[in-house]
């Protein structure tokens, strides 16, 4: 009976206990660690980059049991592989990137108050553990949403303090100190330190979310060489930069779905060629002679508020972007207002998110060519269009004269997610490893003109600004600066002023080297864009050099600059500028030609033997009162004329060499006597000598003036107007007129290359 009853209180206390216990699949479950769905906004980028800056890749975590309070938060190592080299700028020892990892997207609208804090910020978030440079550790407060807040030297304990520093926790500046949100990688991976596609993050702190908050991890300032991977034979199709990502370490955590995304397309972004040509241009004419040269050389510095050639049009360079965003000023204070302590060149409206030059499109006289100093380019997200990336660099750093964050920051048009400024205490990028130099570009994009082949004692003038246009009108604006051979430097523009219009209005000469590069300070994201240069002739006429050299053609091609053939340029680089690009870029065109002025003239026979001599006149026609509005139609040329023989000499030897006159001028008529080279020009001698005497055949001579007409006269020696003699006389045949006659469709001679007057008779 004991025993019955002593098992009838066991199986009441097991019902007891049973009517206690909640089923299995009743209890709350911890969901997994999961991080997925990887995202990016890629840009197209330049096919003829080699450091071209890829969309942000992003990662959403969720999920795991937050580390709990007052516990050091797991490290993991977190590696991404692009599909080509990776460019990003090194910054220290070889190794240490600009490439970034930002943690919740701090300073941005989804965290407005929340600062940034990179790991190794000198005695807020220290890196001096046993893991060596940019490892930290944190602790935590138990509150996932903390975990990357920024907090400098915050300290997770359970009870007291939550500073270091502070009673109960360790001083301020020690090891696991401050809680940072932003991690530089390194090149490489884990196994290969000299890959360079790879970039790695090594024990980073990942504290799971848990169920209360989520986790971003953005992957920033990925620069490519875009160049490697070319672009897609395939028209309908673009070649892309892929990046995959990989993430190990001490949590249990799963990365979901495909971790391999797409972060730029590649696309040829610049189109480049000579607009407009002049193959006119006469050696005896002289081109802006007056305006461009002092004392007989050349001007440093000319201005023309419409330049002009006295002969045809002003030869003009184009490029054009491909597409809307290729070109890209330095750095988002170029783009800001014109006025203030730090004026840009341009305009943004709050309404509608627009960049705009100054008072363009439609003109303004106010338009601007200043050159600011940085401003921070500091929010998770934001998309500026310029060449720098993420950047938050302060004072003293070595590539920037210290910045601050724009008003509002982000700036309207950079984010499309903003809700306000951010107002967070800036904490800027700054350790050991040079942080403070990421994201950082050398200059806005250059373009450069190569002109080769201009003749000697001619010079092309160039304008110190050139202004961008699309479709509406002035877009943008870029500046001539000085480089070196590359067509890299720090910003030296040859205009000091801040005036566009004078700026453009200003010419200075190509230098000996022809290289041009032309900096953008503002450029329209949104619109397709062209740049033309004029490139304007001039020289003066020096005919006893036979300069400018005639018969020459200069020619000119474009590209981007800085530009570099060497291995190197496709690799990371601490020294080599960013951006960069590969050589050339286009096909070099016929830019203009410069034409000896002549007068090609044959005389099919002439005797100065037998009994017989010639004498020849040749009048200097480039002076007259016919042409347009009863003014002066030809242009005045004064030149020499050279005698060229063919036939039997004296005594049946061969014939004399070739002798030339005293200058001709406009208006005069060069007489000349075979068997005595006399005769005149006008008042003076001709300067031709009797070498003719004896000689029988046919002259060609050539009149260093474009317009001639010629008369010869064979008559026996000594024989009066009524002597029976046989005499005879002719015009001189014009031989050649290479605007007329040589092209496919006209008839007539076309012996030389010379341009000649428009008549053959």
């Amino acid at each position: 009976m004991a025993d019955f009853r002593r098992l009838f209180y066991a199986l009441a206390l097991v019902a007891l206990l049973a009517g206690l216990t909640v089923p299995a699949s009743a209890q709350g479950t911890v969901a997994p660690f999961q991080c997925g769905n990887p995202t990016a906004v890629p840009p197209t980028v330049r096919a003829e980059g080699l450091t071209e800056l890829v969309g942000d890749l992003t990662l959403q975590c969720t999920g795991g049991s937050p580390t709990a309070a007052g516990q050091v938060v797991p490290p993991v190592n977190i590696t991404i592989v692009i599909n080509t080299n990776l460019t990003s700028r090194l910054l220290s020892g070889s190794i240490w990137s600009e490439a970034l990892l930002i943690i919740d997207e701090p300073h941005s609208a989804p965290n407005p108050t929340r600062p940034i804090l990179n790991c190794g910020q000198p005695g807020v978030a220290p890196d001096s553990g046993p893991s060596g440079s940019n490892v930290c550790a944190i602790i935590s407060t138990g509150n996932p949403a903390q975990t990357y807040d920024g907090t400098a030297n915050g300290y997770g304990l359970t009870t007291g303090a939550t500073f270091c520093g502070s009673a109960g926790a360790p001083a301020a500046g020690s090891y696991s100190c401050g809680r940072p949100n932003v991690f530089q990688g390194r090149i490489g991976t884990v196994s290969l330190a000299a890959q360079n596609n790879a970039i790695s993050w090594l024990g980073v702190p990942l504290d799971p979310p848990g169920t209360t908050t989520n986790r971003t991890l953005r992957i920033t300032n990925i620069r490519a060489d875009a160049n490697f991977l070319g672009v897609s034979g395939n028209p309908y199709a673009q070649n892309a930069v892929t990046m995959q990502i990989s993430i190990n370490g001490n949590t249990a955590l799963e990365l979901t779905q495909n971790t391999s995304q797409i972060v730029a397309f590649v696309q040829t972004s610049l189109s480049s060629k000579v607009s407009n040509s002049n193959f006119g241009f006469l050696q005896c004419v002289g081109e802006n002679s007056s305006s461009a040269f002092s004392s007989g050389s050349i001007k440093t510095s000319v201005t023309y508020g419409s330049p002009s050639q006295t002969t045809g049009t002003v030869p003009v360079f184009a490029f054009q972007e491909n597409f809307a965003s290729a070109w890209k000023a330095k750095n988002i204070a170029m783009i800001l207002s014109s006025t203030g302590s730090n004026p840009g060149n341009g305009t943004q409206s709050q309404t509608a998110a627009y960049w705009q030059y100054d008072g363009y499109p439609g003109g303004g006289s106010a338009a601007t060519v200043n050159y600011p100093k940085d401003y921070n380019q500091n929010v998770p997200g934001a998309i500026y269009n310029t060449e720098s990336g993420f950047m938050s660099p302060g004072a003293g750093v070595t590539l920037d004269s210290g910045s601050s964050d724009p008003t509002p920051n982000p700036p309207f048009g950079t984010d499309t997610a903003q809700s306000g400024s951010v107002s967070a205490t800036t904490y800027f990028l700054q350790n050991g490893t040079g942080i403070a130099n990421a994201g950082i570009a050398n200059q806005g994009t250059r373009l450069q003109l190569s002109i080769t082949g201009i003749p000697a004692g001619a010079y092309v003038m160039i304008p110190e600004a050139v202004y961008l246009t699309n479709s509406t009108g002035i877009s943008g604006v870029a500046m001539l600066v000085n480089t070196d051979a590359a067509g890299s430097g720090a910003y030296s523009p040859l205009y000091t002023g801040t005036s566009a219009s004078s700026a453009v209005s200003t010419y200075t000469p190509v230098p000996s080297s022809g290289l041009i590069v032309y900096e953008i300070l503002f450029a329209d994201p949104f619109s397709f864009e062209t740049m033309s240069v004029n490139t304007v002739v001039a020289y003066q006429p020096n005919l006893n050099l036979n300069q400018p050299a005639p018969n020459s053609t200069a020619q000119a091609v474009g590209g981007y600059a800085p530009f570099y053939g060497t291995s190197a340029a496709h690799q990371p680089s601490s020294t080599l500028p960013i951006p960069r690009f590969v050589p050339g870029g286009g096909t070099a065109g016929n830019l203009f030609s410069l034409n000896k002025c002549a007068c090609d003239l044959l005389f099919p026979f002439v005797s100065a033997s037998s009994g017989y001599d010639t004498g020849i006149a040749i009048a200097n026609t480039s002076q007259d009162n016919l042409g347009v509005s009863g003014g002066s139609a030809a242009l005045q040329q004064s030149g020499t004329v050279t005698f060229w023989y063919y036939g039997t000499g004296n005594n049946g030897g061969t014939p004399p060499p070739s002798q030339t006159s005293n200058l001709v001028p406009a208006g005069q008529v060069l007489t000349y006597v075979l068997s005595s080279g006399g005769g005149a020009i006008g008042a003076s001698a001709s300067g031709l000598d009797n070498r003719a005497n004896g000689f029988s055949g046919y002259v060609i001579a050539q009149a260093q003036f474009q317009y001639c007409h010629a008369y010869a006269f064979i008559t026996a020696v000594g024989a009066g107007p009524l002597s029976q003699a046989v005499s005879e006389g002719y015009l001189g045949l014009i031989l050649d007129n290479r605007a007329f006659n040589c092209v496919s469709s006209s008839y007539g001679l076309c012996r030389t290359t010379q341009s000649a007057e428009n008549l053959v008779h």
